[in-house]
């Protein structure tokens, strides 16, 4: 089965996904796309988890693409810390607003 051409917001959201898929990616956490399993009993959803020492972020490919960025966006505090002022520019805008929420959770008022 042929897939359809992305269109233009489309290519964009796709295109987002793979920036911040790269900030997980060269730190050692590898996201994966799949069709995750569903059942009578049973729904499995996006999320992280280790298997055999390796770091996985799964996303369910049949989310509409801005949900699997928003999936990726979740997981950015776990590796805040070490994102360089160079990432930071170059990350959707909505992904830096995401972080500043967290900063401004952890940071203690006098």
């Amino acid at each position: 089965m042929a897939r359809k051409p992305l269109s233009s917001k489309d290519k964009k959201l796709e295109k987002q996904f793979k920036q911040i898929s790269e900030l997980f990616t060269s730190r050692g956490i590898q996201v994966r796309r799949e069709k995750l399993s569903r059942g009578p009993a049973f729904r499995v959803k996006s999320g992280d988890c280790a298997i055999s020492g390796d770091n996985y972020i799964f996303v369910d490919r049949r989310l509409p693409l801005e949900q699997q960025s928003s999936v990726l966006i979740d997981y950015i505090p776990a590796i805040q810390d070490s994102i360089t002022e160079e990432e930071l520019e170059a990350l959707p805008r909505s992904a830096r607003v995401l972080m500043e929420a967290v900063q401004d959770q952890s940071v203690p008022v006098d």
